[in-house]
């Protein structure tokens, strides 16, 4: 009886500061955010000529992974702690077409990269077609 009321304590515990740091995630995501919108509409406010295209290319998408995270927190908080596993394979696909985008100079790197995004998709496929039946 003392056993499962100390484990009960823990595992409050644990789920209170899990909470805690998630909610700081949060808050930095939302910063990161926040500053990759910033840096996008200083670079449409200041055009000067010098400004690369894979620059802007990195910032939109790294505001598009920050988005993503922010959006997979607020599920968490709003599913009671639960996060939906396609919300991860989605932020795996971003980072990876970032990657390539981004980083296109290795043609080994960047066939690895389309295939990994491939089976992904079809990890998305599969994910979709069997657990939403259940």
């Amino acid at each position: 009886m003392m056993k499962e009321r100390i484990y009960t304590i823990f595992a409050k515990f644990y789920e209170y500061t899990i909470m805690a740091f998630m909610m700081v995630f949060g808050l930095i995501i939302l910063g990161y955010l926040g500053l990759s919108i910033y840096d996008l509409g200083m670079a449409l406010f200041e055009f000067k000529g010098d400004i690369e295209i894979t620059d802007i290319t990195k910032t939109v998408l790294s505001a598009f992974l920050c988005f993503e995270f922010a959006v997979i927190i607020k599920e968490y908080f709003e599913n009671k702690a639960a996060i939906n596993f396609e919300n991860y394979l989605y932020v795996a696909v971003t980072a990876m077409i970032r990657s390539i985008l981004v980083y296109h100079d290795n043609a080994a790197k960047t066939i690895s990269l389309c295939v990994a995004i491939f089976i992904l998709m079809v990890a998305i496929i599969l994910y979709r077609k069997f657990y939403k039946q259940h």
